[in-house]
Protein backbone atom coordinates (compact mmCIF):
# COMPACT_ATOMS: atom_id res chain seq x y z
CA UNK A 1 0.00 0.00 0.00
CA UNK A 2 1.63 3.59 -1.07
CA UNK A 3 1.46 6.06 1.38
CA UNK A 4 1.58 10.27 1.88
CA UNK A 5 4.38 11.47 3.13
CA UNK A 6 3.55 11.52 6.50
CA UNK A 7 3.33 7.74 6.63
CA UNK A 8 -0.58 6.91 6.20
CA UNK A 9 -2.25 5.53 3.18
CA UNK A 10 -4.00 8.06 1.08
CA UNK A 11 -7.02 7.93 -1.01
CA UNK A 12 -6.22 6.09 -3.46
CA UNK A 13 -5.15 2.95 -1.27
CA UNK A 14 -8.39 2.58 0.09
CA UNK A 15 -9.98 3.05 -3.15
CA UNK A 16 -7.93 0.13 -4.63
CA UNK A 17 -8.61 -2.05 -1.42
CA UNK A 18 -12.33 -1.64 -1.81
CA UNK A 19 -11.66 -2.89 -5.22
CA UNK A 20 -9.80 -5.53 -4.19
CA UNK A 21 -12.29 -6.48 -1.48
CA UNK A 22 -15.27 -7.02 -4.15
CA UNK A 23 -12.86 -8.88 -6.73
CA UNK A 24 -12.13 -11.29 -3.43
CA UNK A 25 -15.90 -11.46 -2.34
CA UNK A 26 -16.99 -12.06 -6.68
CA UNK A 27 -14.23 -15.17 -6.62
CA UNK A 28 -15.83 -16.81 -3.60
CA UNK A 29 -19.40 -16.12 -4.90
CA UNK A 30 -17.96 -18.10 -8.47
CA UNK A 31 -16.88 -20.86 -6.53
CA UNK A 32 -20.30 -20.79 -4.01
CA UNK A 33 -22.35 -20.67 -7.20
CA UNK A 34 -20.67 -23.94 -8.38
CA UNK A 35 -20.88 -25.49 -5.42
CA UNK A 36 -24.94 -24.76 -5.58
CA UNK A 37 -24.90 -25.67 -9.22
CA UNK A 38 -23.29 -29.29 -7.86
CA UNK A 39 -26.29 -29.54 -5.19
CA UNK A 40 -28.61 -29.04 -7.45
CA UNK A 41 -27.37 -32.22 -9.55
CA UNK A 42 -26.77 -34.07 -6.41
CA UNK A 43 -31.16 -33.08 -4.86
CA UNK A 44 -31.90 -34.15 -8.10
CA UNK A 45 -30.00 -37.95 -8.12
CA UNK A 46 -31.06 -37.99 -4.62
CA UNK A 47 -34.48 -37.41 -5.63
CA UNK A 48 -34.59 -40.21 -8.51
CA UNK A 49 -33.10 -42.29 -5.92
CA UNK A 50 -35.91 -41.56 -3.57
CA UNK A 51 -38.85 -42.49 -6.33
CA UNK A 52 -36.51 -46.15 -6.71
CA UNK A 53 -36.36 -47.21 -3.07
CA UNK A 54 -39.93 -46.10 -2.76
CA UNK A 55 -40.80 -48.19 -5.45
CA UNK A 56 -38.28 -50.80 -4.90
CA UNK A 57 -39.89 -51.34 -0.73
CA UNK A 58 -43.69 -51.05 -2.40
CA UNK A 59 -42.99 -54.36 -4.70
CA UNK A 60 -41.41 -56.18 -1.56
CA UNK A 61 -38.22 -55.88 -3.68
CA UNK A 62 -39.51 -57.94 -7.13
CA UNK A 63 -39.12 -54.39 -8.82
CA UNK A 64 -36.80 -51.66 -9.42
CA UNK A 65 -33.78 -53.59 -7.92
CA UNK A 66 -31.50 -53.20 -11.11
CA UNK A 67 -32.25 -49.28 -11.71
CA UNK A 68 -32.07 -48.82 -8.12
CA UNK A 69 -28.25 -49.75 -8.03
CA UNK A 70 -27.24 -48.16 -11.19
CA UNK A 71 -29.20 -45.00 -9.61
CA UNK A 72 -27.30 -45.03 -6.43
CA UNK A 73 -24.30 -45.02 -8.45
CA UNK A 74 -24.97 -41.80 -10.16
CA UNK A 75 -26.13 -40.78 -6.72
CA UNK A 76 -22.95 -41.03 -5.58
CA UNK A 77 -21.36 -39.64 -8.13
CA UNK A 78 -23.15 -36.53 -7.67
CA UNK A 79 -22.04 -36.40 -4.25
CA UNK A 80 -18.10 -36.55 -4.92
CA UNK A 81 -18.73 -33.67 -7.11
CA UNK A 82 -20.68 -32.08 -4.08
CA UNK A 83 -17.33 -32.56 -2.16
CA UNK A 84 -14.96 -31.28 -4.62
CA UNK A 85 -17.06 -28.03 -4.92
CA UNK A 86 -16.85 -27.57 -1.27
CA UNK A 87 -12.92 -28.02 -0.85
CA UNK A 88 -12.56 -25.50 -3.60
CA UNK A 89 -14.54 -23.34 -1.30
CA UNK A 90 -11.67 -23.04 0.82
CA UNK A 91 -14.55 -22.14 3.85
CA UNK A 92 -11.72 -21.86 6.40
CA UNK A 93 -10.02 -18.83 4.59
CA UNK A 94 -13.31 -17.24 3.84
CA UNK A 95 -15.36 -17.28 7.06
CA UNK A 96 -16.53 -13.90 7.18
CA UNK A 97 -17.63 -13.50 3.58
CA UNK A 98 -19.77 -17.26 3.80
CA UNK A 99 -21.19 -16.63 7.34
CA UNK A 100 -21.62 -18.70 10.32
CA UNK A 101 -25.06 -19.91 8.97
CA UNK A 102 -24.19 -20.81 5.63
CA UNK A 103 -20.74 -22.79 7.13
CA UNK A 104 -23.63 -24.81 9.38
CA UNK A 105 -25.93 -25.72 7.03
CA UNK A 106 -22.81 -27.12 5.09
CA UNK A 107 -21.89 -29.23 8.51
CA UNK A 108 -25.37 -30.67 8.75
CA UNK A 109 -25.77 -31.66 5.02
CA UNK A 110 -22.48 -33.46 5.17
CA UNK A 111 -23.54 -35.50 8.38
CA UNK A 112 -26.66 -36.11 7.31
CA UNK A 113 -25.04 -37.11 3.67
CA UNK A 114 -22.27 -39.36 5.42
CA UNK A 115 -25.11 -41.50 6.57
CA UNK A 116 -26.62 -42.56 3.37
CA UNK A 117 -24.69 -46.23 3.08
CA UNK A 118 -26.78 -46.95 6.35
CA UNK A 119 -30.39 -46.03 4.53
CA UNK A 120 -29.56 -48.19 1.71
CA UNK A 121 -28.82 -51.32 3.64
CA UNK A 122 -31.84 -50.46 5.21
CA UNK A 123 -33.65 -50.43 1.81
CA UNK A 124 -31.86 -53.32 0.58
CA UNK A 125 -33.14 -55.49 3.42
CA UNK A 126 -36.23 -54.58 3.64
CA UNK A 127 -36.08 -53.36 7.01
CA UNK A 128 -37.55 -49.71 6.19
CA UNK A 129 -41.15 -48.99 5.24
CA UNK A 130 -41.31 -46.92 2.22
CA UNK A 131 -42.51 -43.34 4.44
CA UNK A 132 -39.76 -44.06 7.06
CA UNK A 133 -36.80 -44.00 4.04
CA UNK A 134 -38.98 -41.16 2.19
CA UNK A 135 -38.60 -39.19 5.41
CA UNK A 136 -34.80 -39.90 5.40
CA UNK A 137 -34.44 -38.74 1.93
CA UNK A 138 -36.20 -35.84 2.23
CA UNK A 139 -34.05 -34.49 5.04
CA UNK A 140 -30.99 -34.72 2.73
CA UNK A 141 -32.60 -32.87 -0.02
CA UNK A 142 -33.91 -30.72 2.37
CA UNK A 143 -30.62 -29.81 4.42
CA UNK A 144 -28.96 -29.55 0.86
CA UNK A 145 -31.38 -26.75 -0.07
CA UNK A 146 -30.57 -25.08 3.34
CA UNK A 147 -27.47 -24.51 1.98
CA UNK A 148 -28.75 -22.69 -1.56
CA UNK A 149 -30.90 -20.92 0.83
CA UNK A 150 -27.83 -19.26 2.86
CA UNK A 151 -25.78 -19.03 -0.05
CA UNK A 152 -28.79 -16.31 -1.33
CA UNK A 153 -29.07 -14.73 2.01
CA UNK A 154 -25.67 -14.61 2.03
CA UNK A 155 -24.60 -13.12 -1.33
CA UNK A 156 -23.53 -9.83 -1.43
CA UNK A 157 -24.32 -9.19 -5.46
CA UNK A 158 -27.88 -7.91 -6.35
CA UNK A 159 -28.18 -9.97 -9.44
CA UNK A 160 -26.40 -13.14 -8.25
CA UNK A 161 -28.53 -12.66 -5.40
CA UNK A 162 -31.83 -12.61 -7.30
CA UNK A 163 -31.13 -15.35 -9.49
CA UNK A 164 -29.84 -17.71 -6.00
CA UNK A 165 -33.49 -16.68 -4.85
CA UNK A 166 -35.31 -18.05 -7.95
CA UNK A 167 -33.55 -20.94 -8.19
CA UNK A 168 -33.64 -22.07 -4.29
CA UNK A 169 -37.28 -21.22 -5.11
CA UNK A 170 -37.58 -23.32 -7.96
CA UNK A 171 -35.16 -26.61 -6.23
CA UNK A 172 -38.11 -26.33 -3.46
CA UNK A 173 -40.97 -26.75 -5.45
CA UNK A 174 -39.25 -29.36 -7.51
CA UNK A 175 -38.19 -31.59 -3.79
CA UNK A 176 -41.86 -30.78 -3.44
CA UNK A 177 -42.91 -31.82 -6.49
CA UNK A 178 -40.75 -35.18 -5.63
CA UNK A 179 -42.59 -35.50 -1.86
CA UNK A 180 -46.00 -35.47 -3.92
CA UNK A 181 -44.71 -38.44 -6.26
CA UNK A 182 -43.79 -40.22 -3.24
CA UNK A 183 -46.76 -39.79 -1.17
CA UNK A 184 -49.06 -40.73 -4.71
CA UNK A 185 -47.10 -43.65 -4.96
CA UNK A 186 -47.64 -44.83 -1.64
CA UNK A 187 -51.39 -44.23 -1.88
CA UNK A 188 -51.38 -46.17 -5.42
CA UNK A 189 -49.39 -49.26 -4.47
CA UNK A 190 -51.67 -49.29 -0.93
CA UNK A 191 -54.90 -49.92 -3.14
CA UNK A 192 -57.16 -47.14 -1.43
CA UNK A 193 -57.62 -43.61 -0.71
CA UNK A 194 -58.83 -42.24 2.91
CA UNK A 195 -56.50 -41.17 5.63
CA UNK A 196 -54.10 -38.20 5.45
CA UNK A 197 -53.51 -39.11 1.43
CA UNK A 198 -55.96 -35.97 0.10
CA UNK A 199 -55.25 -32.89 2.31
CA UNK A 200 -51.31 -34.51 2.13
CA UNK A 201 -51.74 -34.22 -1.81
CA UNK A 202 -53.56 -30.78 -1.61
CA UNK A 203 -50.95 -29.14 0.65
CA UNK A 204 -48.07 -30.62 -1.29
CA UNK A 205 -49.55 -28.72 -4.39
CA UNK A 206 -50.04 -25.50 -3.00
CA UNK A 207 -46.27 -25.49 -1.81
CA UNK A 208 -45.33 -26.10 -5.24
CA UNK A 209 -47.21 -22.92 -6.39
CA UNK A 210 -46.16 -20.68 -3.84
CA UNK A 211 -42.95 -21.46 -4.60
CA UNK A 212 -42.87 -21.11 -8.13
CA UNK A 213 -44.73 -17.56 -7.58
CA UNK A 214 -41.47 -15.98 -6.03
CA UNK A 215 -39.32 -18.10 -8.15
CA UNK A 216 -41.19 -16.22 -11.17
CA UNK A 217 -40.70 -13.05 -9.06
CA UNK A 218 -36.98 -13.01 -9.39
CA UNK A 219 -36.18 -15.40 -12.67
CA UNK A 220 -34.36 -14.10 -15.57
CA UNK A 221 -36.27 -14.23 -19.07
CA UNK A 222 -34.25 -17.46 -20.81
CA UNK A 223 -35.14 -19.64 -17.46
CA UNK A 224 -38.67 -18.35 -17.69
CA UNK A 225 -39.54 -19.10 -20.83
CA UNK A 226 -37.74 -22.61 -20.43
CA UNK A 227 -40.57 -22.97 -17.47
CA UNK A 228 -43.24 -21.93 -19.48
CA UNK A 229 -42.54 -24.55 -22.16
CA UNK A 230 -42.38 -27.38 -19.52
CA UNK A 231 -46.32 -26.00 -17.97
CA UNK A 232 -47.44 -26.88 -21.49
CA UNK A 233 -45.95 -30.28 -21.72
CA UNK A 234 -48.97 -32.71 -22.34
CA UNK A 235 -47.73 -35.03 -19.80
CA UNK A 236 -48.90 -32.48 -17.47
CA UNK A 237 -52.66 -33.25 -18.31
CA UNK A 238 -52.14 -36.98 -16.95
CA UNK A 239 -50.63 -35.50 -13.72
CA UNK A 240 -53.19 -33.41 -13.41
CA UNK A 241 -55.89 -36.66 -13.72
CA UNK A 242 -54.22 -38.91 -11.36
CA UNK A 243 -54.14 -36.00 -8.54
CA UNK A 244 -57.79 -35.52 -8.67
CA UNK A 245 -57.75 -38.93 -7.90
CA UNK A 246 -56.12 -38.40 -4.70
CA UNK A 247 -57.42 -35.52 -3.69
CA UNK A 248 -60.80 -36.54 -4.24
CA UNK A 249 -60.42 -40.34 -2.74
CA UNK A 250 -61.53 -41.43 0.51
CA UNK A 251 -61.67 -44.87 3.12
CA UNK A 252 -64.07 -46.50 0.66
CA UNK A 253 -62.20 -45.70 -2.72
CA UNK A 254 -60.10 -48.33 -4.19
CA UNK A 255 -57.35 -47.75 -6.72
CA UNK A 256 -56.44 -50.07 -9.68
CA UNK A 257 -52.58 -50.95 -8.54
CA UNK A 258 -51.53 -49.86 -12.23
CA UNK A 259 -51.96 -46.51 -11.13
CA UNK A 260 -49.17 -46.19 -8.80
CA UNK A 261 -46.85 -47.28 -11.92
CA UNK A 262 -48.78 -44.75 -14.53
CA UNK A 263 -48.34 -41.94 -11.30
CA UNK A 264 -44.69 -42.36 -10.85
CA UNK A 265 -43.86 -41.99 -14.88
CA UNK A 266 -45.75 -39.72 -15.38
CA UNK A 267 -44.59 -37.71 -12.07
CA UNK A 268 -40.97 -38.61 -12.87
CA UNK A 269 -41.05 -37.42 -16.36
CA UNK A 270 -42.28 -33.89 -15.06
CA UNK A 271 -39.58 -33.85 -12.39
CA UNK A 272 -36.95 -34.60 -14.97
CA UNK A 273 -38.14 -31.91 -17.29
CA UNK A 274 -38.10 -29.27 -14.02
CA UNK A 275 -34.54 -30.46 -14.22
CA UNK A 276 -33.98 -28.65 -17.70
CA UNK A 277 -35.24 -25.49 -15.63
CA UNK A 278 -32.86 -26.01 -13.22
CA UNK A 279 -29.78 -26.61 -15.55
CA UNK A 280 -30.61 -23.19 -17.38
CA UNK A 281 -30.60 -21.78 -13.87
CA UNK A 282 -27.00 -23.25 -13.24
CA UNK A 283 -25.69 -22.34 -16.70
CA UNK A 284 -26.69 -18.93 -15.74
CA UNK A 285 -25.30 -18.33 -12.50
CA UNK A 286 -21.78 -19.90 -13.56
CA UNK A 287 -22.25 -17.00 -16.56
CA UNK A 288 -23.48 -14.25 -14.68
CA UNK A 289 -20.65 -14.77 -11.65
CA UNK A 290 -18.06 -15.23 -14.21
CA UNK A 291 -19.03 -12.14 -15.71
CA UNK A 292 -18.89 -10.05 -12.82
CA UNK A 293 -15.84 -11.01 -11.76
CA UNK A 294 -14.46 -10.11 -15.06
CA UNK A 295 -16.11 -7.23 -15.09
CA UNK A 296 -14.94 -5.85 -11.25
CA UNK A 297 -11.00 -6.90 -12.51
CA UNK A 298 -11.50 -4.59 -15.78
CA UNK A 299 -12.84 -1.84 -13.71
CA UNK A 300 -9.75 -2.60 -11.14
CA UNK A 301 -7.37 -2.41 -13.95
CA UNK A 302 -9.50 1.04 -15.44
CA UNK A 303 -8.98 2.68 -11.72
CA UNK A 304 -4.88 1.80 -11.77
CA UNK A 305 -4.43 3.43 -15.14
CA UNK A 306 -6.09 6.69 -13.76
CA UNK A 307 -4.48 6.73 -10.30
CA UNK A 308 -1.09 6.01 -12.22
CA UNK A 309 -1.61 8.96 -14.01
CA UNK A 310 -2.05 10.83 -11.27
CA UNK A 311 1.03 13.12 -10.10
CA UNK A 312 2.22 13.36 -6.33
CA UNK A 313 3.82 16.92 -5.62
CA UNK A 314 5.74 18.18 -2.60
CA UNK A 315 3.74 19.20 0.54
CA UNK A 316 3.80 22.82 0.70
CA UNK A 317 4.48 23.81 -2.62
CA UNK A 318 3.10 26.71 -4.00
CA UNK A 319 1.11 25.84 -6.79
CA UNK A 320 -0.48 22.80 -5.05
CA UNK A 321 -4.25 22.92 -4.81
CA UNK A 322 -6.22 21.54 -1.91
CA UNK A 323 -9.03 18.97 -2.74
CA UNK A 324 -12.26 20.45 -1.26
CA UNK A 325 -15.64 21.61 -2.58
CA UNK A 326 -18.39 22.58 -0.34
CA UNK A 327 -21.04 20.08 -1.72
CA UNK A 328 -18.72 17.27 -0.63
CA UNK A 329 -19.69 14.93 2.53
CA UNK A 330 -17.40 15.53 5.20
CA UNK A 331 -16.20 12.13 5.20
CA UNK A 332 -15.09 12.68 1.56
CA UNK A 333 -13.18 16.11 2.61
CA UNK A 334 -11.29 14.76 5.40
CA UNK A 335 -10.58 10.99 2.98
CA UNK A 336 -9.48 13.79 0.10
CA UNK A 337 -7.40 15.56 2.74
CA UNK A 338 -5.29 12.68 2.72
CA UNK A 339 -4.28 13.00 -0.75
CA UNK A 340 -2.64 16.43 0.30
CA UNK A 341 -1.58 18.38 -2.89
CA UNK A 342 -2.67 17.16 -6.50
CA UNK A 343 -3.77 19.62 -9.54
CA UNK A 344 -7.49 20.85 -10.04
CA UNK A 345 -8.01 18.24 -13.12
CA UNK A 346 -6.64 15.32 -11.04
CA UNK A 347 -8.28 16.06 -7.96
CA UNK A 348 -11.48 16.18 -9.81
CA UNK A 349 -10.91 12.91 -11.32
CA UNK A 350 -9.69 11.24 -8.07
CA UNK A 351 -12.92 12.37 -6.35
CA UNK A 352 -15.37 11.40 -9.17
CA UNK A 353 -13.27 7.52 -9.06
CA UNK A 354 -14.50 7.75 -5.31
CA UNK A 355 -18.07 8.96 -5.61
CA UNK A 356 -18.59 6.72 -8.39
CA UNK A 357 -17.64 3.71 -6.31
CA UNK A 358 -19.48 5.05 -3.29
CA UNK A 359 -22.55 5.51 -5.17
CA UNK A 360 -21.90 2.08 -7.01
CA UNK A 361 -22.00 0.13 -3.40
CA UNK A 362 -25.02 1.97 -2.48
CA UNK A 363 -26.84 0.60 -5.18
CA UNK A 364 -25.85 -2.59 -4.74
CA UNK A 365 -27.43 -2.88 -0.90
CA UNK A 366 -30.30 -1.00 -2.30
CA UNK A 367 -31.07 -4.10 -5.17
CA UNK A 368 -29.83 -6.86 -2.21
CA UNK A 369 -32.47 -5.52 0.03
CA UNK A 370 -34.77 -5.88 -2.16
CA UNK A 371 -33.60 -9.48 -3.42
CA UNK A 372 -33.46 -10.80 0.50
CA UNK A 373 -37.00 -9.65 1.07
CA UNK A 374 -38.60 -12.50 -0.10
CA UNK A 375 -35.92 -14.65 2.16
CA UNK A 376 -36.83 -13.17 4.68
CA UNK A 377 -40.34 -13.62 4.49
CA UNK A 378 -40.13 -16.77 4.15
CA UNK A 379 -37.87 -17.25 7.43
CA UNK A 380 -40.86 -15.27 9.27
CA UNK A 381 -43.49 -17.27 7.74
CA UNK A 382 -41.56 -20.55 8.67
CA UNK A 383 -40.67 -19.74 12.52
CA UNK A 384 -44.36 -19.12 12.70
CA UNK A 385 -44.90 -22.36 11.52
CA UNK A 386 -42.19 -23.88 13.39
CA UNK A 387 -44.17 -22.20 16.74
CA UNK A 388 -47.61 -23.67 16.24
CA UNK A 389 -45.75 -26.98 15.52
CA UNK A 390 -44.32 -27.12 18.76
CA UNK A 391 -46.93 -25.08 20.96
CA UNK A 392 -50.11 -26.46 19.60
CA UNK A 393 -48.40 -30.10 18.22
CA UNK A 394 -49.97 -29.31 14.79
CA UNK A 395 -47.86 -30.93 11.43
CA UNK A 396 -46.62 -28.74 9.21
CA UNK A 397 -49.08 -29.33 6.95
CA UNK A 398 -51.54 -28.55 9.79
CA UNK A 399 -49.51 -25.20 11.04
CA UNK A 400 -49.94 -24.01 7.17
CA UNK A 401 -53.18 -24.56 7.32
CA UNK A 402 -53.59 -22.77 10.35
CA UNK A 403 -51.68 -19.63 9.11
CA UNK A 404 -53.87 -19.66 6.07
CA UNK A 405 -57.31 -19.85 7.44
CA UNK A 406 -56.22 -17.02 9.97
CA UNK A 407 -55.00 -14.87 7.36
CA UNK A 408 -58.16 -15.04 4.96
CA UNK A 409 -60.73 -14.95 7.67
CA UNK A 410 -58.86 -11.48 9.03
CA UNK A 411 -57.75 -10.43 5.50
CA UNK A 412 -54.71 -9.88 5.78
CA UNK A 413 -51.69 -11.21 4.45
CA UNK A 414 -50.25 -14.43 5.93
CA UNK A 415 -46.94 -12.82 6.33
CA UNK A 416 -48.60 -9.96 8.79
CA UNK A 417 -50.25 -12.81 10.48
CA UNK A 418 -46.60 -14.95 10.96
CA UNK A 419 -44.93 -11.44 12.42
CA UNK A 420 -47.92 -10.92 15.22
CA UNK A 421 -48.07 -14.88 15.81
CA UNK A 422 -43.83 -13.84 16.88
CA UNK A 423 -44.68 -10.79 18.23
CA UNK A 424 -47.14 -12.41 20.99
CA UNK A 425 -44.92 -15.45 22.08
CA UNK A 426 -41.71 -13.04 22.38
CA UNK A 427 -44.04 -11.17 24.92
CA UNK A 428 -45.34 -14.44 26.71
CA UNK A 429 -41.45 -16.02 27.13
Amino acid sequence: MAETSAGRPDATDYLIASKECEIQILEQLLRMGQLVVCISHLVHALQRERGASNMYLGSRGERFGPELQTIRRDTDRHSEQFHQALAALNLRQNTVQAGSRLLNRIGYAVHILSDIDRLRDEVGCLAIRAEAATRVYTELAQGLLAVVFEAADAAVDPDIARLLVAMFHFMQGKELTGQERAAGAAAFASGHGGGEVSPRIQHLIEAQERCFEVFAGFVDPASWAVWRQCQQDTGLIEVERLRRLLCTSNERTAFDPRLGQRWFEAMSARIDTMQQVELCLAARLEVLSAGKLGAARDSLAQHCSVIDLLPRFQQGQDDAFVVFCSTRTVAENELMGSYHNLSPQLGRSLIELLQSQSGRLQQIQDELNNARTALEERKVVERAKGLLMTHRRLSEEEAHKLLRRTSMEQGRRQLDVARELLALAEMWT
